[in-house]
């Protein structure tokens, strides 16, 4: 059944083979892989055996080909596709090898790029969340120091405080189609809200036209980036946002006891809009930033 070869028996890194000839469990083991593996290899064009017994149907592999499965697994491991795998294995070109590792490359330095985001905005999300279990009570006005912040800040037609819950929905909406226009990660998209100008704010004509998103460093330069720069704030949190007005005439009261004045804009920031027990609606802060007088 066999050729007289397969009668020799041998050891080696503690695997019984026959000369060179390896059983499919054999390779398997010694490779640290499972049989089913190989046969996707094998199915693929991969990694073929080098002998089938054409009565049994067992395949053999040689030590040979180890390098080759070594090889396809670390490739693998880089996230290429079997497929394209196989590509490189045709492939007669050096020139169009190296193209298509630079296309690989270029594709996990994307992948990697948007993972980033996306773990630095799901760590906003959980400070925001941990920050609910710090506030005061709704509506009382408290100091806070907040480091630097970066925003990507867009004007748009529609007014908060003219047009209530809906203006603020139609601000979203034109931040959203803003960030799919530039094709940028939509996690970003977290963490919004308003801003209204320092002016505005002292003189108690409260309009905001203007939305934001928070960024981080990996953001890409949209020429819109706008830097708020470390201070105290003055800050009153809450869960309705008709009382927005009202809110923002207590920051300024509370200022003016304070005998402090504003050192830039006002900004409403959503912490969160998932329904916890905290409430059922959004849960939002509103901010100023203030000095003493000099």
């Amino acid at each position: 059944m066999f050729p007289e070869f397969f009668a020799k028996i041998r050891r080696r890194g503690g695997i019984t083979m026959r000369n060179t000839l390896l059983k499919i469990g054999e390779m398997a083991e010694l490779n640290h892989v499972s049989t089913q593996t190989l046969r996707l290899y094998s199915k693929n064009k991969l990694l073929e055996p080098q002998y089938m017994d054409p009565e049994t149907g067992y395949r053999y592999y040689t030590l040979e080909q180890c390098a080759k499965l070594d090889l396809i697994r670390a490739l693998k491991s880089c996230h290429l596709p079997l497929g394209k795998i196989r590509e490189i294995f045709e492939l007669s070109s050096e020139e169009r090898l190296l193209q298509v590792l630079e296309e690989q490359i270029g594709a996990l330095s994307e992948e990697i790029y948007n993972s980033s985001v996306s773990r630095n905005n799901l760590l906003r999300i959980r400070r925001n969340i941990q920050t609910l279990n710090a506030l005061p009570p709704f509506g009382q006005v408290f100091f806070e120091y907040v480091p630097e912040r970066k925003l990507d800040v867009q004007n748009t037609e529609f007014d908060f405080f003219s047009q209530g819950y809906q203006g603020y929905e139609n601000m979203l909406r034109h931040m959203q189609n803003y960030l799919h226009e530039k094709k940028l990660p939509p996690s970003y998209f977290i963490n919004v809200g308003t801003i209204m100008d320092k002016e505005h704010f002292m003189e108690g004509t409260y309009t905001s036209q203007t939305a934001f998103i928070f960024v981080d460093d990996l953001y890409p330069d949209t020429g819109s980036i706008r830097t708020l720069p470390q201070s105290m704030y003055l800050s009153v949190a809450s869960d309705n946002t008709s009382l927005e007005a009202e809110y923002a005439n207590r920051l300024y009261e509370e200022m003016t006891r304070q005998d402090m004045i504003s050192s830039g804009d006002y900004i409403c920031e959503v912490l969160t809009q998932f329904p916890l027990d905290h409430s059922e609606h959004m849960i939002y802060k509103i901010q100023i930033p203030v000095r003493r007088r000099s």
